[in-house]
């Protein structure tokens, strides 16, 4: 009988050490010459799919201009000719605040919203010349074959701008 117990108390523990639940983050996805990138949630302010820009004259190139947002100017980032690719119409904006500062990011178009496990995000391998390991803070493996995710770094975007 007590041995009943015992298997019994062992077996539960067995079951809530199995049981770990992992923390995710939601991270919003989307795609810019059919790359996926993600941008943690918390960032994100919102997403305007028609509106135009006010383009301002000597800028830099991928700087697209500015649109006015419900009385507040916010610059606009042509994510495309920020990684050196070719303009492409049917674009939406993403509106991102980080520290009270909103900046939009011109994308190809915006995917879903997904979870993310932070523990599972892996570095970025290093690439001789190319910016990627500045524009992003790691990769993550979507389920079920969906690809690979890059990890938007949205404090690159404030500074380095």
């Amino acid at each position: 009988m007590a041995e009943d117990v015992l298997f019994a108390i062992q077996t539960e523990a067995a079951e809530l050490n199995t049981k770990v639940v992992e923390d995710t983050d939601k991270y919003l996805i989307f795609r810019s010459n059919d790359i996926l990138f993600g941008v943690h949630s918390d960032s994100v302010k919102e997403i305007i799919t028609q509106t135009n820009i006010t383009i301002i004259p000597m800028l830099p190139a991928h700087i697209s201009g500015v649109v006015n947002l419900r009385g507040l100017i916010v610059p606009i980032i042509d994510f495309r000719r920020l990684l050196g690719q070719p303009w492409e119409t049917n674009r939406c904006i993403i509106v991102l605040e980080y520290d009270g500062v909103q900046l939009g990011i011109l994308v190809d178009d915006v995917d879903q919203m997904v979870d993310v496990y932070p523990k599972r995000i892996l570095p970025v391998p290093y690439q001789n010349g190319q910016n990627v390991q500045k524009l992003v803070t790691g990769m993550y493996s979507l389920p079920e074959g969906g690809g690979t995710l890059m990890m938007l770094d949205i404090e690159f975007l404030y500074h380095e701008q």
